[in-house]
């Protein structure tokens, strides 16, 4: 199956003036902070620019939804005047997204895709037209039926006008939209990849799962997995500040935390709930088939992401309990090599930047 793909989920909801044709800063707006990523153009490839995170007062964005559109464009407006951002590329929440599959006839022109899409969509979200946003991705199948396939995305009309309206109050000029797991499939699976991949964001407030195959997002799902129970555990029981936590989970984790047994109960527990999230996925998926009744093409391996995910023990022992390879994700897969370029960004902070870096790599692809 060759997959022929659009520039992006949302991509041409947002007509781009030839004088705004240029490297966009990538913007990940999670429940409790901003991070953002700008790439650029060199001698020796793309370099990181510039990249850094803001936190955000609790309660303006819950579950990925905006709770307060001017007190966020406020928050976006320091970080624009601070770092002179101009025009972004921004992701949207898991939480709120539809993913479907569909057939469309094959020489069906781009205004019949959309009547056809839309003319379609009742029957998979619970969503009026009139509700809807939607954009789509090709799939080009090579058999012998006259028909191609779509990936569709639909978000509620609300969400977009939210997210749409705190960007422009603040100045920015948004250039795209997509979903989440779509930019950090960008970032840590390699261009021309034709693989069938889980990829596992474990952040601080939230974990998505996403499901990505011949380079085509097919399936996402938001983990029910106490994120914060990492770090209320090790501040718990050793006492130590936010910022040794951190370097806790990096260096010592399930590994390190054998010897307090207490400890080492409350991280595996995390783990415990993380693994069984996934594993009820992978389930699902290896018993899926596709619209012909074919099975899908299996996951080949797990692919890691997001702040928590830098727990050390979490890949081997997720590997060890599932039996399937599982990996941290390299996010610069797709900008550059360490050979040529050193970003000053650590190898534990850039996990927390997936979805930003996906975002600003958007504008090489």
């Amino acid at each position: 199956m060759d997959s022929v793909k659009t520039k992006g989920i949302f991509a041409g909801l947002f007509p781009v003036p030839k004088f705004l044709a240029m490297p966009a800063v990538g913007i990940d707006i999670s429940d409790d902070s901003i991070r953002f990523v700008e790439l650029k153009n060199s001698k020796e490839g793309k370099i990181l620019s510039k990249f850094g995170e803001q936190k955000i007062p609790s309660g303006l964005v819950l579950n990925g939804e905006i709770q307060n559109v001017e007190k966020l464009s406020i928050e976006l407006k320091k970080l624009k005047e601070k770092n002179n951002i101009e025009s972004i590329r921004a992701s949207l929440p898991e939480e709120k997204v539809y993913l479907f599959q569909t057939h469309i006839p094959e020489d069906a022109k781009e205004d019949q895709i959309r009547s056809i899409i839309e003319f379609k969509l009742e029957e998979h979200v619970p969503l009026s037209p009139k509700e809807s946003v939607f954009d789509y991705e090709i799939i080009n199948k090579q058999d012998s039926e006259k028909h191609t396939d779509v990936s569709v995305a639909v978000y509620p009309k609300n969400t977009i006008t939210k997210y749409t309206t705190a960007f422009r109050e603040a100045g920015m000029i948004p250039l795209s939209f997509e979903i989440e797991a779509q930019a950090i499939s960008r970032a840590v699976i390699r261009e021309g990849d034709d693989g069938t991949y889980m990829i596992v964001s474990f952040g601080k407030m939230r974990t998505g799962l996403a499901i990505v195959s011949d380079g085509v997002l097919t399936f996402t799902s938001t983990l029910e997995v106490e994120e914060e129970g990492l770090s209320k555990a090790i501040m718990q029981y050793l006492s130590v500040s936010e910022t040794e936590v951190a370097r806790i989970k990096n260096e010592e984790g399930l590994i390190g935390s054998k010897d307090n047994k207490e400890l080492f109960s409350a991280l595996l527990s995390v783990a415990e709930t993380l693994k069984d999230g996934i594993d009820k996925h992978y389930r699902y998926w290896k018993t899926r088939v596709d619209e012909k009744g074919n099975r899908v093409k299996p996951i080949e391996k797990i692919i890691l992401c997001g702040g928590n995910s830098n727990l050390r023990g979490l890949p081997e022992f997720l590997s060890g309990a599932l039996k399937i390879p599982v990996e941290h994700g390299n996010v610069w897969a797709n900008a550059f090599s360490f050979d040529d370029f050193i970003p000053e960004m650590n190898r534990f902070q850039s996990l927390s930047y997936a979805t930003a870096i996906g975002l600003a790599l958007r504008d090489s692809n």
